[in-house]
């Protein structure tokens, strides 16, 4: 497994500044923000350019652009069609970048409250955005997310079995997994198989009180929760178990650092970095000990 660093950490500097600084630190790849200060879908040609002269100076890959385009279930049909123009913009910019990944989502509410009529017209356009996208060899990843179609492993499974395009995967991330409280563990490994592109880590705790530095309020099958952000190791999510499960299955992709709300960013960091390589390491041999390799598919490789 690789390392990448969503460059949302350094969310307050510029991009150049941001990659430069993830390579410093000693990450293989970045994930760009796909928005300002760093990669709206309206960035220029030239200044994708640009940054992939950063990038290939910092001798760092582009493992994904975090876009933030879809979200097809709750729009018309004029916006569901600009959203595919913003998705083809992104594409062009991968191009050039050199990335084969764009992250690109249906749309929500939670599948457990999502019609019919919300379901179909997100899987139509994701439906399109495959073919747009396959167009350029490129990949989509929708992300595991709290109050989205694909919220859970098996809602994101079977959103993928019907949706039936083999350039669509989805992005792990057990830190929204924790906060939608589903399995974020071997299970999702084994659901997903080689439908999982690329995986985000960062961990967050349930709290009491929204006072408390870096919180938020989301609402979940619970109702409304506070949660804090928190440097890896120190909130609530499991992540051993999952790279564990990852490691046992061959997943050779990307984990990608998206802690974000401290306010040192790069001492963040350099401890999500060096936290998941402690993980890694651990996960490693707790694998070898199981022996033998978990149930499911050969892993997708970017």
């Amino acid at each position: 497994m690789r390392t990448a660093l969503f460059t949302l950490v350094f969310q307050h500097r510029s991009l150049d500044e941001a990659i430069r600084m993830a390579a410093e630190v000693g990450y293989e790849a970045v994930e760009l923000l796909g928005r300002e200060p760093h990669l709206p879908a309206d960035t220029s040609q030239e200044r994708a350019r640009r940054i992939k002269r950063v990038a290939d100076g910092a001798g760092l890959r582009v493992a994904c652009l975090a876009t933030y385009t879809g979200g097809y279930s709750a729009k018309t049909d004029a916006e569901c069609l600009q959203e595919l123009v913003n998705l083809e913009k992104c594409l062009k910019l991968a191009v050039i970048l050199g990335c084969p990944l764009i992250r690109h989502d249906p749309g929500g509410p939670s599948a457990l409250v999502a019609g019919p009529e919300e379901r179909a017209r997100a899987m139509a356009w994701m439906r399109k955005a495959a073919e747009v996208a396959q167009g350029y060899g490129k990949k989509l990843a929708m992300e595991i997310h709290n109050n989205s179609l694909v919220e859970t492993a098996d809602a994101a499974a079977l959103f993928l079995e019907e949706l039936g395009a083999d350039n669509v995967g989805v992005i792990h991330d057990a830190g929204n997994m924790y906060i939608t409280d589903t399995d974020y563990g071997a299970y999702s490994v084994q659901r997903l198989g080689d439908r999982i592109f690329h995986v985000h880590v960062k961990d967050e705790l349930r709290v009491e009180d929204d006072s408390l530095p870096r919180t938020f309020r989301d609402r979940t099958r619970h109702g409304e929760e506070i949660f804090q952000h928190n440097l890896l190791g120190e909130g609530a999510v499991d992540h051993l178990q999952l790279f564990t499960a990852l490691v046992r299955a061959g997943y050779g992709g990307y984990l990608s650092a998206e802690c974000h709300g401290t306010p040192d960013d790069r001492a963040t960091a350099v401890h999500e970095l060096a936290e998941i390589r402690r993980l890694v390491a651990q996960a490693t041999g707790l694998a070898r000990a199981a022996g033998g390799r978990l149930p499911g598919l050969p892993f997708h490789r970017v």
